[in-house]
């Protein structure tokens, strides 16, 4: 039986080689080009040329009559891909040339952009890395023409991820991203030196972060809209620090200020100065506590001296100004007014009983008694 089996096909061979035998030929291909090349069994099989009805060429390799291996299909708009084919569909490894002057080199996958891959932009930016459907997506860089680039994750086409980004002049940032922009948490260095690390948002300090000045400055904490706002510390490269709050950049609000020298303020601030009411305590021990304006007392004040007397009053532009009561040490006391720090009006003095001593008056600092 076998012995037939073998006969039989002995015989049917020279009849099966001659049907499947490649020819030379024309033909209208599935999807309507016209088709001239080599061909088996009616169909584009081998290599062929096809000028398709919209103006579009190929001129390549077939398989059963489709476009498969090696091939360049030249479309009517000028564009071009060269390279492989599979089952119609631009799919290994290829070459497009776009409408704009773009060029693709890389992997295909059913008519996709995918896999490994360069696109060289016709403004001479340059992106080598993954892609998925003709889109960035995966690890990939992406290079500018003016020597900016960006390392890093890729989604949708845009920067998303963990990334790296290095502006060219000495600026960097290396971090989360989102839709292309800086979100999420980021180291940003910049060209003068200076440097943030914390949280991103819409390409824009957004959060908790700390900012450290290339002049020694330090801040620590709260963002919103690239701005300092809300409770941060800020340490001054001479030994200052504020704690408290900020709005819009500046020192607002509740807020303690310690000099270097050993002052202390404790308070109200605006627009970065101590504004509104507070206590500013000396390193020698004297505490004044009342109304601040602009940075200077303004206002009623209590002053505690560290000597024990007491002075309470009016105070402004810095200087006293308006009736005031003084308590020394003892607990003698005078009754008074004030003009630009200078005793100035009528005035009376007691001793610790309450007994009047003394009365007359002052004229800008000189005393006249009755």
């Amino acid at each position: 039986m076998k012995k037939l089996i073998l006969f039989i096909y002995a015989l049917l061979m020279p009849l099966l080689l001659s049907a499947q035998k490649i020819v030379l030929g024309s033909c209208t291909t599935h999807d309507g080009g016209q088709y001239k090349g080599q061909m088996m069994n009616g169909k584009p099989n081998g290599k062929g040329h096809t000028v398709f009805k919209n103006g579009d060429t190929y001129e390549g390799e077939y398989i059963k009559g489709k476009r498969e291996g090696y091939g360049v299909y030249s479309f009517s708009d000028g564009e071009r891909y060269e390279g492989q084919w599979f089952q119609d569909q631009q799919h290994g490894r290829g070459t497009f040339y776009f409408a704009n002057n773009n060029k693709y080199v890389g992997l295909w996958f059913r008519d996709y952009q995918q896999g490994q891959g360069t696109m060289y932009y016709y403004n001479g930016d340059k992106y080598e890395g993954n892609w998925v459907q003709d889109k960035r997506e995966g690890k990939g860089r992406y290079t500018y023409s003016s020597g900016a680039y960006y390392e890093g994750q890729w989604k949708n086409d845009q920067k998303s991820g963990r990334g790296f980004f290095d502006w060219g002049d000495g600026t960097t940032y290396d971090g989360m991203w989102a839709n292309n922009q800086r979100s999420g948490k980021g180291t940003n260095k910049y060209a003068d030196g200076d440097v943030y690390i914390g949280n991103w948002a819409d390409d824009i300090q957004n959060g908790r972060g700390i900012y450290k000045f290339q002049n020694g400055d330090v801040y620590e904490g709260d963002y919103v809209q690239g701005e300092r706002t809300g409770e941060g510390i800020f340490k001054y490269a001479n030994g200052d620090r504020y704690t408290g709050h900020f709005e819009d950049g500046a020192k607002s609000g509740q807020g303690t200020f310690e000099w270097r020298s050993g002052d202390v303020y404790v308070g109200q601030w605006k627009n970065d100065l101590q504004n509104g009411h507070g206590k500013l305590t000396k390193k020698a021990g004297d505490k004044f506590e009342g109304e601040f304006k602009n940075g200077k007392i303004e206002g009623e004040i209590i002053i505690h001296y560290a000597n024990g007397s007491r002075f309470k009053g009016t105070y402004k532009k810095g200087l006293r100004n308006g009736a005031a009561i003084e308590v020394d040490k003892n607990g003698n006391r005078f009754e008074g007014s004030y003009v630009d720090d200078r005793r100035d009006g009528r005035f009376v003095e007691k001793d610790r009983n309450g007994n009047i001593t003394r009365t007359g008056r002052y004229e800008l600092g000189r005393r006249f008694e009755d």
